[in-house]
């Protein structure tokens, strides 16, 4: 005996509204609950699926004036006027005077407009599935289909048999994604062999009724129309859409979804076997392009393949980089793996086989082309980064491999950045496993990601730790010749663009100097022809810019001749405005017109010997660039002095060239060398030293001095000065790039003059020496041995 009230016992009874509840659950997102569906007609065996959506308006715009047609806030005509701006731009004109027809023929009155528009909301926004599989027939749809959480997917995939058709869901949800994407869902299904159509009509709102219990809730599967025997597939057709499906949201649909259905990254490309309609016009579905694979620094395939000894490879890594002929491998025993992931080797050989591809691309370095500009790329790139996406059976797992699902965990191990580094915003890559050889992994309930596991565990320490430390090794070891590359083309940029401004000023300070003076227009005219030659070169160097991206040494050499030119340049603006303003005093003294033209004549001189500087260092000339000759040194280096005659003069600097510490008169060195080598290099020491020696000098000196030593037998140049001097302890780190202690200094001269000295086989360092007050004020170029 006992003392239950209820002898027969009382089972749960679920209310109404809990489905609703366990819907929203599942099926988190429209976008989500469309995938679902898409894939449901691939299990019904349909070899395409068709998905037609129909928007004719922005949902949001119509509703609101429907509301404020109701309440009176809003005149017909301007209700009118609401709805035509509303109406989607894709539509044809034909579909736009159809839709616009619609509104005016039913504005007789407010009521009249705002029932019209409530129909039109009902009648023309839906959502369309169909497919040509097997269909369902009134019983399955009956015993199945209304049955959630039915095993019969799952029994089919357990008894399948090899090579059959593979079934992709298994749980008996995914109908709940209809509740997702609006209130009402027509679904029409037909088998093979039957006359007609069967359908039921689902009006999910009977669920929010509080009272209810869902057994209370009931649909009814009603004859549809007849049709020929062979005809057969499903219909699944949604009203009173939730959501509005504008243009922009199925394009989102289109990249985050329907795109990445089939894993981008696979060498094997099929059409995609999806068709999407948004107001009757198809839209295209493209694969990643292979312009945009092409900008890939390296692509990397990996397999695991457990094996039953311990010793055998289980995991192997090939990565090709962009410019590589062949592949970089690397491979883990079972043992190695399990030991890396603190794993027994029997979790090991549970995860079955898998492969992945990925594309890694460092941002920094892309550029664009004539056919696809950088922003193109990098749009491109955007809809398709994301880490690694999980293709199971073929199909992709929720938004695994897309930026709103860090799976791996990979943004909590490196920023987000746009260059050096292994993160999810720089990779495109795929995982493809398969439910046979890998049953354990498993789609979790809401279908967005797999079930936790030890399988699933271990799969992630793989390719979230293994797999990310070793791609991130191959990444540093190329880090350092990259952000040079990097730094070289961004500083010859930089110095382009200040040289062209100051370019631009300068030729304005020599009108304002020819309106000063008339009769010094034969020389002005001469002036304006060096300058507009300097224009010119300023060209040739951006043009030569573009050209030579890919080759190290020509961009170590531009680097260097853009921070020279804009040195050079920015002394002739200096020049020009400094000649226009003692014009100007001359003028207001009443001078004489020879002393004015007398000016002028200064000027001419001043620039003639910048060009000469320039010169010196041109290693841009079709003749000189990259080849090495043999030349006098001495001769050269008495040349790039003579270029800087005007500013020793100035600024009171007493110089002294001297060849093994003696007069180099009637001395000669000969070298075999790119003759811009040790011009670009001289240029820019001295160009530091007239600098310095103007914020202080060495105690007790008075005079500014700096001087030039070329050592004949140890083939080296030293270039002193007396001014401040550099610490000991910055004797590397004035090398280093960006470091600078001058004010608006840019930091990339040394270390740009360093590189091209070492990558022509030479050295550049600060002689260790120091003088009496302990700083360091010599640097020694060391020319090339084979020189």
């Amino acid at each position: 005996m006992t003392n239950s009230i209820d002898e027969e016992g009382q089972p749960f009874r679920i209310a109404a509204r809990a489905m609703r509840q366990l819907g929203a659950e599942l099926i988190t997102s429209d976008e989500m609950a469309l995938y679902e569906l898409i894939k449901n007609a691939f299990d019904a065996r349909s070899p395409r699926a068709k998905v037609a959506i129909s928007a004719p308006a922005d949902a949001g715009a119509v509703a609101l004036v429907r509301e404020q047609l109701l309440s009176e806030k809003l005149s017909k005509v301007a209700a009118l006027e609401r709805l035509e701006k509303a109406i989607s731009v894709d539509l044809d004109l034909d579909q736009r005077a159809q839709v616009l027809d619609l509104f005016k023929e039913n504005s007789a009155t407010r009521g009249d407009l705002a029932k019209c528009i409530e129909e039109f909301l009902l009648d023309d926004y839906w959502i369309q599935i169909s497919d040509s599989g097997e269909g369902m027939s009134a019983s399955n749809l009956q015993n199945r289909f209304m049955v959630v959480g039915t095993p019969n997917k799952l029994l089919e995939k357990k008894t399948r048999k090899e090579r059959e058709h593979l079934v992709l869901g298994e749980k008996g949800i995914g109908r709940l994604s209809m509740m997702k994407l609006g209130d009402i869902a027509i679904v029409e299904s037909k088998t093979e062999g039957e006359r007609c159509w069967h359908s039921i009509t689902f009006d999910w709102r009977k669920f929010d009724d509080p009272a209810a219990y869902l057994g209370e809730v009931k649909f009814h599967v009603v004859r549809g129309q007849n049709d020929t025997p062979d005809a057969h597939g499903t219909v699944i057709t949604i009203r009173g859409l939730i959501a509005n499906w504008s243009a922009t949201k199925v394009q989102a649909f289109l990249n985050k979804f329907i795109r990445r259905l089939q894993d981008p990254v696979s060498s094997r490309r099929r059409p995609y076997p999806i068709d999407v309609l948004l107001n009757g016009h198809r839209l295209p579905v493209v694969p990643l392009p292979r312009w945009l694979t092409e900008c890939a620094q390296f692509k990397t395939e990996i397999t695991y393949m457990p094996g039953d000894s311990a010793t055998s490879v289980a995991l192997r890594r090939d990565l090709t980089w962009r410019s590589a002929t062949s592949a970089e491998s690397r491979s883990w025993t079972l043992e190695e793996i399990s030991r890396e992931a603190s794993v027994p080797i029997e979790i090991c050989r549970r995860l079955g086989p898998f492969s992945v591809s990925c594309l890694w691309f460092n941002r920094s370095l892309i550029h664009g082309s004539i056919e696809h500009s950088k922003k193109k790329i990098i749009d491109e790139l955007n809809v398709w980064c994301g880490g690694f996406a999980i293709y199971r059976d073929g199909f992709r797992v929720g938004q695994t491999g897309g930026m709103d699902d860090d799976w791996l965990e990979w943004d909590a191990k490196a920023l987000r950045t746009k260059g050096f580094t292994l993160n999810r915003y720089q990779t495109v890559g795929s995982v493809n496993i398969s439910s046979e050889t890998n049953p354990y992994l498993v789609d979790a309930a809401n279908r967005e990601r797999l079930v936790s596991c030890p399988e699933q565990d271990l799969l992630v320490t793989l390719l979230g730790d293994v797999i990310v430390k070793d791609l991130r090794a191959h990444i540093d070891a190329v880090k350092q010749l990259e952000v040079k590359h990097a730094i070289e083309e961004e500083s010859t940029d930089e110095s382009l663009k200040k040289s062209e401004d100051s370019l631009r000023q300068t030729l304005r300070n020599v009108e304002e100097i020819g309106r000063s003076i008339p009769a010094a227009k034969p020389k002005l005219d001469e002036i304006r022809r060096a300058l507009q030659g300097q224009v010119e070169y300023v060209e040739t160097i951006r043009n030569a810019l573009q050209l030579a991206r890919e080759t190290r040494v020509e961009l170590l050499e531009l680097a260097n001749i853009g921070l020279v030119v804009e040195i050079v340049v920015h002394e002739l603006t200096r020049l020009t405005q400094k000649t226009g303003e003692l014009l100007s005093d001359l003028k207001k003294s009443e001078g004489t017109s020879s002393a004015m033209v007398s000016l002028v004549d200064n000027l001419q001189t001043q620039i003639t010997a910048t060009n000469k500087r320039i010169r010196s260092i041109d290693v841009m000339s079709p003749s000189g660039r990259n080849r090495k000759e043999r030349y006098d040194v001495i001769s050269q280096a008495k040349t790039v002095l003579a270029g800087f005659d005007a500013r020793f003069k100035r600024h009171l600097i007493e110089f002294e060239l001297t060849v093994d510490g003696e007069d180099p008169a009637g001395k000669r060195l000969d070298v075999q060398l790119v003759r811009g080598l040790i011009a670009q290099v001289l240029e820019n020491l001295l160009t530091n030293s007239v600098y310095w020696v103007q914020q202080s000098l060495r105690e007790p000196d008075v005079v500014r001095c700096m001087s030039v030593d070329i050592d004949s037998k140890a083939f080296t140049i030293s270039v002193s000065d007396n001014g401040p001097g550099i610490d000991p302890a910055y004797r590397e780190d004035v090398f280093k790039p960006y470091f600078t202690t001058r004010k608006r200094g840019k930091g990339l001269g040394l270390y740009i003059a360093r590189e091209l000295v070492e990558y022509h086989g030479g050295k550049l360092y600060l002689d260790s020496t120091s003088d009496a007050d302990g700083r360091l004020r010599t640097f020694v170029l060391e020319l090339p041995k084979e020189s």
